[in-house]
């Protein structure tokens, strides 16, 4: 296999300057040979190119020397790091023939390498999918339907691998005989987005809603909202008129994050239940509890293996997806019935109790945020005939000054369904806890809060 960039088009990407250059050039000439990335220097093999990252409590540099014995042909370091150890590098240079690049920043050269591979593939066709909710679970039922088409020639985002670091890691999958490349997107902070969108370039794009997922570290909706259009920056109008984006009718920032979409000339889609059947060809037709879904596209029937109408909506923007670039609602059907769930996101499993009680057990659980538990506990609080229904509630992190009112809500809506028995978990979780406790409900006597995960501490009411 032929290495990913060649010498030149990593050094012009990454505005680097290789150790000991006259050495290197002389002794092995423009010799750049890579055929994986690598920022875990566990996961270094043959011929990887090995970018240690500095974070806040790990410098990757000091694996260097590891990733180089593992087999990493080509390392990336800061040009701090070389000021402070020169000797060290060029040793690695001199006896183990390591091509050894200072750049400014290795997390930005990671992303420059990222970019500048992704655009050697101009004929792939580029989706990218963010959101405060439900991107994974979305991303996936698009990788479901794209590849029961399409197969191998199909290139995703595996697992989470959405981040700063995560994206530009997973372009580097992609190959020669890639059609369709499906990459998610998160962030944690500002302008993340914004990184990764000019890596990947993107020619189709799905915001899935603008919630209050880390809204503690960006600060308001609004910002998120910026932060999640950038996923669009990229769309324009081409040629060939293809290039579009996706968002959902129903949220109220719908039109704020297509504002530059539609300025660029390009193509804005909206989906969801207020955009009628004569339009998106999508119609519900019943809830199947916790067998999924029943819903028509363009009048042929889809059980989609999915509950909660926050499914159906995720459901809602790959159709619209999946018919803009031509596939027929059977093609449709077939992708979204094979879908398989992702594990912590609306999992349901059948298990027995140690007396042989049969039960479900509907694991939703993955980086839980107030859209996501209001949307699974409204699913539940739908749910009839299911016998008793006991809830295990945790933390909900990184919503900063949000979180008294958001746990608060939780309490709230707790109040209002009445379920059969409640553990809260976490020191945040006292403040839904506190709110049952103060409102009188009839579910006072239900609810247990633990202040720690794992804590043998039990706090309980006095009559309890």
């Amino acid at each position: 296999m032929n290495s990913l960039l060649s010498f030149n088009e990593l050094i012009d990407a990454v505005h680097g300057k290789v150790v000991l250059s006259d050495f290197y050039k002389s002794t092995f000439g423009d010799l750049c040979n890579f055929t994986n990335v690598q920022t875990d220097s566990r996961n270094v093999c043959e011929k990887s190119l090995f970018v240690p990252l500095v974070g806040e409590f790990q410098d990757g540099h000091k694996y260097v020397a590891g990733a180089v014995e593992s087999g990493a042909s080509v390392v990336l370091i800061n040009n701090s790091e070389y000021e402070k150890n020169p000797s060290v590098y060029d040793d690695l240079c001199r006896n183990k023939g390591v091509l050894i690049i200072c750049v400014e920043n290795t997390l930005h050269g990671l992303q420059d390498a990222a970019e500048k591979y992704v655009s050697k593939f101009p004929n792939l066709t580029k989706i990218s999918v963010t959101g405060s909710s439900g991107k994974t679970t979305t991303k996936e039922l698009l990788v479901s339907v794209f590849v029961s088409k399409f197969g191998d020639d199909v290139v995703y985002t595996k697992g989470n691998f959405n981040s700063e670091t995560g994206l530009p890691l997973s372009v580097f999958n992609i190959r020669e005989n890639h059609k369709f490349g499906i990459f998610e997107m998160g962030m944690n902070r500002e302008n993340e987005i914004g990184e990764i969108s000019k890596v990947l370039k993107s020619d189709y794009g799905i915001i899935t809603n603008i919630g209050t997922a880390h809204i503690g570290l960006l600060g308001s909706r609004e910002n998120i909202a910026k932060e999640k259009r950038k996923s669009f920056d990229y769309i324009c109008k081409k040629s060939s008129g293809c290039g579009a984006a996706f968002v959902c009718a129903e949220d109220d920032f719908a039109d704020f994050c297509v504002e530059n979409v539609i300025a660029n000339g390009a193509k804005v889609v909206k989906y969801g239940e207020s955009v009628s059947g004569e339009v998106s060809g999508i119609k519900f037709l019943d809830s199947k509890g916790l067998k999924g879904t029943l819903f028509a596209v363009d009048g042929v029937e889809v059980l989609l293996p999915l509950s909660g109408k926050y499914n159906f909506l995720n459901a809602m923007g790959v159709v619209a997806c999946a018919k803009e670039l031509g596939f027929s609602a059977e093609e449709i059907k077939i992708g979204l019935e094979s879908f398989k769930n992702v594990a912590g996101r609306m999992e349901i499993l059948e298990a027995k109790n140690e007396s042989g009680v049969a039960f479900n057990l509907i694991k939703d659980c993955y980086n839980a945020n107030p859209d996501s538990m209001n949307g699974v506990l409204d699913f539940c609080d739908s749910l009839e005939n299911v016998g008793k229904k006991i809830f295990v509630l945790a933390d909900m992190k990184e919503l900063g000054e949000k979180s008294i009112e958001a746990h608060s809500q939780i309490g709230k809506k707790l109040c209002k369904m009445n379920p059969d028995l409640c553990f809260l978990v976490g020191s945040e979780m006292q403040v839904a806890y506190d709110y049952i406790c103060n409102s009188s409900s009839k579910i006072e006597k239900s609810v247990i809060w633990y202040k720690e995960k794992g804590s043998d501490s039990l706090v309980k009411l006095q009559n309890k």
